[in-house]
C-alpha cells in the first residue's frame, strides 16, 4: 500500500499542476478605467426676508456660511444635507436664532421676518 501511495500523490500532483496551466492567463480588461467622483448630495435653499430690512443670517451645520438677505429680496444657496444652528439678525432688532434640518438632494423655501 505504501508503494502505491507516493506515485498516487505524486500524479495527483502532476494532473493537478495540467489543469491550472491549461486555464491559461486571465483576459486584461480593454478600455479605460476611470472611478466615479464622490457624489456630494446638495440641497438648494430659497430663503426669503419678508421684512423691510436687510438681514445677515448665520449658517452652522454640514458647512458654514453667511448669506445677505437683501429687504423684501430672496437668495438661492446650496447645501450639504443635515442639521444647522441659524441665527438671523438686522439692526435694531432681536436675533432670531433656532435648529433647521435639511434632507438631501431636496429643494426648500425658508422665510424670514424679522422687526
Amino acid at each position: 500500500m505504501r508503494i502505491f501511495s507516493r506515485p498516487l500523490a505524486a500524479l495527483t500532483i502532476f494532473a493537478t499542476s495540467l489543469i491550472f496551466s491549461s486555464c491559461g492567463p486571465f483576459p486584461t480588461p480593454s478600455g479605460s478605467y476611470t472611478p466615479s467622483p464622490r457624489v456630494a448630495f446638495k440641497t438648494l435653499v430659497t430663503i426669503r426676508n419678508n421684512s423691510d430690512k436687510s438681514i445677515m443670517l448665520g449658517l452652522r451645520g454640514p458647512e458654514t456660511k453667511f448669506i445677505s438677505l437683501p429687504a423684501r429680496g430672496s437668495r438661492t444657496v446650496s447645501l450639504s444635507s443635515g442639521l444647522y444652528k441659524y441665527a438671523a439678525t438686522t439692526k435694531n432688532t432681536n436675533t432670531i436664532s433656532g435648529y433647521k434640518s435639511f434632507g438631501r438632494d431636496s429643494r426648500y423655501t425658508w422665510s424670514f421676518s424679522v422687526n
